[in-house]
């Protein structure tokens, strides 16, 4: 009923406002209109390769005016004329003051001299009411290599309540793409690049994003206490409203989560103009440097994951410990015999480990045991009665948080010889992060690039691409006492094969397998398999599958990393390729890095030597 009086309301706004005289000139609205002000709260922002003009938002019913979305003039003359009209309407809600009450108050603050009532709104008043903003928070979730829309983190903000010290309780503000749930991964990744999806503006109870990335993604978030004044707070709050359910595409490298979220806080103040840092692509980290270059970060809080959690306790406790709270969890009969056997402090060690480890199976959805649900249960009610307080010492921040580490961008120059002949290289990576690039700020053991490239110089002066990657993931995620986290990596490559004098051939690579870490080194065994396509290849293509062996080692300011990979053709059985590979990073700069490579080769009777030495610059 609400949606049909709303139509009946837009089919006849443009003659009702048409027939109301507007107390301004039509210089006074152009002036007006012009202001950016306005244009942030129609949300006409340009971004991306191919950039638009007006709004980006889709959805015709966010607009007033047929042509609200091309013509900021025309929106705020509808505006105005529905701010006169809006206490005569029979349903209040559809009053324009309900329905843009960011727009109401900004105009209200421009023009006090207007004769603009504010009324009582039955949906938004109560929801204003309940949300009681007194400060806004940038969330920011760790990178998650798992799933496509989360590959380089995410950002969303929570909205304090007045008098609330309990930030669970809060209010989540959620920008995301609207997904087909039956669409597969590849859909999923196709439709996200190409805006095939529409993005949506959501709110939510805090503590469900917090069981969304802390539990069931195993992701460490950040918070930042953003520099907003009370009026700012509550123009964001109400642009909020006006956002919600209001359709825009969604792409994953420009208009994504990060940046829409800060065209809201654009919207929220004039001092702003955060949206206009980005001119390409618009990545979460980012995001947060660019608020920080605009002293809008007072400080910053440390939420770490369900898993980083766990390992934090497995550090302080002894095998004999562990198994305890493993049977604890994993039997199907509660057997508390041997917990009887320990002290107060050991035995509130081993329940709250226990507890953890329940919950992370839970949430991970790793066993479907029906006794499970009430297994955490129990272990938190048998917790409880022991020690109070902590028994463990709390997890430690990481010394740099993930807007603190390396610059996106990547711009490397290779000098290098191989089998004597001399070349160099020039690659350019547009984001993310390597294994071997300094670790301050990211995951340790994660690889995540698209769309980089590199083009070789030889001695005979020829100039070739060398490689270009589409995508390159790296997930290499250690194994602790308790969970054995898959490693996998993928890549889909141009490359040049040696093997086949250099021709240019495209390649795609995976592999799966487990990591170990010991203090400073993780060690990883992969089984992977190759496709290559290229017409020198005997029938076209090579297949390719063995095991891959590395070892990485990383420090304050130098990271190492020795590989062994032995790949046999599965066409040509007699055919084999082995590589063993080291290379040395060291850190000169915070955004420059130098990298000693060599590596050795063999392929049937052939083999060769590859040395190279690189400077990189992150920016």
């Amino acid at each position: 009923m609400r949606f049909l009086i709303f139509l009946l309301f837009s089919s006849l706004s443009s003659s009702l406002f048409a027939a109301i005289a507007l107390p301004l000139s039509d210089a006074e609205i152009d002036t007006l209109a012009a202001k950016k002000e306005w244009q942030d709260l129609l949300h006409y922002h340009g971004v991306g390769a191919i950039k638009g003009t007006g709004s980006q938002i889709d959805d015709p019913n966010f607009f007033l005016a047929k042509e609200g979305d091309q013509d900021p003039a025309a929106e705020l003359k509808a505006s105005l004329a529905g701010f006169l009209q809006g206490p005569s309407l029979s349903d209040t809600n559809q009053a324009a003051q309900c329905r843009y009450p960011a727009r109401f108050f900004w105009l209200k603050k421009q023009r006090p001299d207007l004769p603009l009532q504010q009324i009582e709104c039955p949906d938004f008043d109560p929801w204003f009411a309940q949300i009681n903003g007194e400060s806004v928070y940038l969330i920011f979730p760790a990178a998650y290599l798992n799933s496509p829309s989360s590959m380089y983190g995410h950002t969303l903000f929570r909205v304090k309540k007045k008098g609330n010290d309990a930030p669970l309780l809060d209010y989540a503000v959620n920008y995301a793409a609207n997904a087909d749930p039956d669409d597969n991964q590849l859909v999923f990744s196709y439709k996200g690049l190409t805006g095939g999806y529409p993005g949506v503006v959501s709110v939510m109870p805090y503590y469900q994003k917090v069981k969304e990335y802390n539990f069931l993604e195993s992701r460490d978030i950040w918070e930042y206490k953003l520099d907003l004044t009370p009026f700012e707070v509550q123009q964001f709050v109400r642009h909020v409203w006006e956002m919600q359910n209001t359709q825009m595409s969604y792409y994953f490298f420009s208009e994504n989560c990060s940046y829409q979220l800060l065209t809201l806080l654009d919207a929220s103040s004039p001092r702003l103009n955060l949206a206009d840092e980005f001119s390409l692509w618009a990545i979460p980290a980012d995001t947060v440097r660019v608020l920080k270059k605009a002293n809008m970060i007072d400080d910053a809080s440390y939420r770490p994951s369900l898993l980083n959690r766990m390992s934090n306790m497995l550090n302080q406790l002894d095998d004999e410990h562990i198994d305890v709270a493993k049977a604890l969890v994993d039997n199907e009969q509660l057997d508390l015999t041997e917990l009887d056997t320990y002290s107060d402090q050991d035995q509130a060690q081993i329940l709250e480990i226990a507890y953890e480890y329940s919950r992370y199976l839970v949430a991970r959805k790793k066993v479907t045991s029906s006794y499970l649900n009430g297994r955490s249960i129990k272990l938190l009610s048998l917790r409880s009665k022991r020690q109070r307080g902590d028994v463990f010492t709390p997890v430690k921040p990481p010394a740099l948080r993930d807007d603190q580490g390396h610059q996106t961008q990547r711009l490397g120059l290779s000098l290098g010889s191989r089998d004597s002949k001399a070349y160099s290289v020039l690659e350019y990576r547009p984001s993310y992060h390597g294994l071997l690039d300094p670790q301050g700020g990211y995951l340790k053991g994660a690889e995540l690039s698209m769309f980089s490239g590199s083009l070789r110089w030889d001695e005979a002066e020829s100039v070739e691409i060398d490689t270009f990657s589409f995508i390159n993931i790296r997930s290499l995620a250690p194994k602790n006492a308790l969970v054995t986290p898959k490693s996998w990596q993928v890549n889909a490559s141009l490359l040049r094969d040696h093997t086949i004098d250099d021709e240019l051939v495209f390649r795609l690579k995976g592999g799966a397998g487990v990591t170990q870490e010991v203090g400073q080194s993780m060690f990883s065994v992969l089984l992977n398999g190759s496709g290559s396509v290229e017409d020198d290849y005997q029938d076209g293509y090579r297949l390719e599958a063995g095991p891959e062996f590395k070892w990485l080692w990383y420090g304050e300011q130098n990271n190492l990393q020795l590989g062994f990979e032995y790949l046999t053709d599965i066409n040509l059985h007699n055919a084999e390729r082995r590589t063993l590979n080291g290379i040395w990073a060291h850190q000169l700069a915070p955004d420059w890095q130098m990298r000693l490579s060599t590596s050795h080769s063999w392929y049937e009777a052939k083999s060769w030597n590859d040395t190279s030495i690189q400077l990189l610059h992150y920016f």
